[in-house]
């Protein structure tokens, strides 16, 4: 049986879909650390960024809403955070932060990678991931829908990232630098302001219909 030029279309696409779940994010997970300290304050924001919860959230939301079905959704944003997990953690390992001594080695204790730690952030997180990913990646796709529908998925991010900062800033601020008190100020100020302007939308939509009334027959 010939397969038809619909079908391989299609397939190409979600191959194609998959990869750019699985690119994206590796390419966040590993950005995340390679940003910290590099390029100054504005490398170092870009750092808070990408390390934070919130965004990872994004990256899986972002991956839903860029497919149609449901089921598509749910299983690249699936993809997309273990990739971003892993390739966080391998920076991480690259770069020397995990590194142990063997104290009964004669040389002296001579570092070396500890693979076993690194392994086992991996995994736990990726179990993480495997459980949120699914959802955010379907509240991508929910917030698909027109007007008053899909905005209580549309302003999920947000709302997420307004909880994270506002822990952050509650207790931890003290022990950062001011900078990073002020960026994470900065994005809980954009993200309610990325709510207000949702919400105005998704009003003037719902206005906008209901002046234009139903379609003459």
């Amino acid at each position: 049986m010939m397969i038809s030029a619909r079908s391989t279309v299609s397939l190409c696409s979600r191959v194609g879909a998959a990869v750019a779940a699985l690119a994206a994010g590796a390419v966040i997970g590993a950005l995340a650390p390679l940003l910290d300290g590099f390029a100054g304050p504005a490398g170092h924001a870009a750092h808070l960024v990408l390390d934070a919860g919130w965004s990872w959230a994004a990256l899986a939301f972002c991956v839903g809403l860029a497919r149609r079905s449901r089921i598509e959704s749910a299983v690249l944003a699936w993809l997309s955070l273990p990739a971003a997990v892993t390739a966080y953690y391998l920076t991480k390992l690259a770069q020397g932060a995990y590194v142990t001594v063997d104290l009964a080695d004669p040389a002296g204790g001579t570092p070396h990678a500890d693979w076993p730690g690194a392994l086992s952030k991996i995994a736990v997180w990726c179990v993480a991931a495997c459980l949120f990913g699914p959802l955010c990646g379907l509240a991508g796709n929910l917030a698909r829908n027109a007007g008053f529908r899909g905005l209580p998925f549309r302003v999920l991010v947000p709302l997420v990232a307004i909880a994270e900062t506002t822990m952050r800033l509650r207790y931890e601020a003290a022990l950062q630098a001011p900078a990073t008190g002020v960026t994470w100020s900065v994005i809980r100020l954009v993200a309610v302001g990325a709510i207000v302007l949702l919400a105005g939308c998704a009003v003037v939509a719902r206005r906008s219909g209901v002046q234009a009334g139903p379609a003459p027959r």
